[in-house]
């Protein structure tokens, strides 16, 4: 994937796609392919029919309202562990159906190397709704990311 080729090149770099004809297409900077925004967990809930899946309502401060996004992590925490947070939220990818739901977006989460010890990735205390998150100086201008991938 040219994502795990462009990892660590956030900065101004441009990355590079091989297609299967040999030929390289360059892919915009990280920061402007990349969408990731602070939403505030309204609820999760179990799946039904996937025993590993949450459901997720997310407010991303857009006018559509909050957005429905699945995860994996029922094996990790409990709905009350993840209700209530400001998570990061990796906003412009596609819509996705997991266990027969779309999902739009990806809660981002970390782990150990075992992955017995899975945590969220929290916005900082103050973090606003929707904002987006920065790559790079705090005073660079920033570009739009990119629409879903």
């Amino acid at each position: 994937q040219a994502g795990a080729r462009a990892r660590g090149r956030a900065r101004s770099t441009v990355a590079r796609e091989t297609r299967a004809n040999g030929k390289a297409d360059e892919l915009a900077p990280l920061e402007q392919r990349v969408d990731l925004r602070v939403g505030r967990v309204l609820s999760a809930k179990r799946h039904e029919d996937a025993e590993k899946l949450y459901i997720e309502e997310i407010d991303l401060g857009e006018p559509e309202g909050p957005r429905t996004i699945l995860s994996g992590l029922v094996p990790y925490m409990s709905a009350e562990d993840i209700e209530g947070k400001s998570v990061i939220v990796f906003a412009n990818l596609k819509a996705r159906k997991l266990a027969g739901i779309p999902s739009h977006g990806m809660i981002l989460a970390a782990s150990d190397a075992s992955h017995e010890n899975v945590e969220l990735l929290v916005a900082p205390e103050g973090a606003v709704v929707g904002e987006r998150v920065r790559f790079g100086e705090s005073d660079e201008p920033q570009a739009e990311p990119q629409t879903p991938n």
